[in-house]
């Protein structure tokens, strides 16, 4: 009998594992998404201008940029966006009216190598999207090499690869392009190559991860024997409470089909903002300096803007309040009387 109960005892204990197995509700796999995905948002700029030096005291509430930005995933690998832009035309009968027209427009393939993507289409070229994730106030105005001309905005037809390097060390972008910008069709058979690469130095070690160096190059063409050439080479630090850069950029141009000897442009800009962090208060500060004509003397200009901003945030969108007041001194050369004006604005995305 005690036999019996002991040999019963061993079969129980022996079991209570499987049926303990048995009874564990196993995770269902994971459903997969149901394609085509798409998310709709909105990138607006909104101002209040108001002149304090010549234009008579011109003052001015305006938009400044409005996207609508429709970004989609037709597969685990194939993605598009469509971004219509709304602003101000400045010519022809429509002068003064806002307009609409298309601003991005692109079929993205991810991952042809590990960490990389190629888009065709009105896509975003290597240089001033990239450095507009640097410096968060497009608001104010455009950067320096687009504000400046040398570069016709930050979307063109073409084809980009971009690939992150090894090890967090940084990124490259490289792409061909009409040339001519997203505002303006190709003139002709020559296009634009532009490149981008942008490196870590010591990426995890301390604050000395924050830094980068980027450098980017776009040899293009107005037409035959008439170059459209530019370099750049931006420092920057990006740490949660401190973002500054400096940038040196150099220029070899010929717009016009009379010139008989290439333009070299060149010049400078320095950008900070220390800040709380992503939101909160932040104060900003920039300095430019751009000599359109080297062989020209005292054809220079400097633009100095500074101001605060106070930053919200909620999970996918951003409101950020920036006052700053910008001054542009022109050199004798160029003739033009100098600015100061003040400029309230809204940046509003989600």
């Amino acid at each position: 009998m005690t036999k019996s109960l002991v040999l019963s005892l061993l079969l129980v204990a022996a079991s209570s594992p499987v049926f303990a197995q048995t009874a564990t509700p196993q995770n269902p796999p994971p459903t997969p998404p149901e394609y085509p995905i798409v998310r709709v948002g909105v990138l607006s700029y909104l101002q209040y201008a108001a002149e304090l030096e010549n234009r008579e005291g011109l003052n001015a509430f305006d938009v400044t940029r409005a996207y609508l930005n429709v970004n989609g995933q037709l597969s685990s690998r194939v993605r598009f966006r469509f971004t219509p832009d709304v602003r101000r035309a400045t010519d022809g009968s429509l002068a003064g009216t806002l307009t609409v027209r298309v601003k991005y427009a692109f079929l993205q393939l991810d991952n042809p190598t590990p960490r990389s993507w190629i888009r065709f289409g009105m896509a975003q070229t290597p240089w001033l999207d990239f450095e507009e994730a640097v410096n968060r106030y497009r608001v104010q105005g455009t950067m320096f090499s687009e504000r400046e001309g040398l570069i016709p905005g930050s979307a063109d037809f073409g084809v980009g690869y971009f690939s992150s390097l090894p090890g967090d060390y940084g990124e490259f972008h490289v792409g061909l392009y009409n040339g001519e910008g997203y505002t303006q069709p190709e003139a002709n058979k020559y296009k634009s190559v532009q490149g981008r690469l942008t490196v870590r130095p010591l990426p995890g070690r301390g604050l000395a991860q924050f830094l980068r160096v980027s450098g980017f190059y776009s040899a293009g063409w107005y037409d035959a024997d008439r170059p459209r050439r530019v370099g750049i080479v931006m420092a920057h630090y990006e740490h949660p409470h401190l973002v500054a850069t400096v940038q040196r950029l150099d220029a070899t141009e010929s717009p016009s089909p009379l010139a008989t000897v290439d333009t070299e442009r060149s010049g400078w800009s320095v950008f900070i903002e220390p800040r709380q962090g992503p939101t909160g208060w932040a104060a900003l500060a920039r300095v430019e300096s751009f000599d359109p004509n080297d062989a020209v003397t005292d054809d220079s200009r400097r633009r100095v803007i500074g101001g605060v901003a106070y930053w919200f945030g909620w999970n996918r969108a951003r409101l950020g309040l920036v006052a700053t007041n910008e001054q542009v001194a022109y050199g004798e050369g160029d003739g033009r009387p100098d600015e100061n004006r003040l400029l309230f604005q809204t940046h509003v995305e989600f």
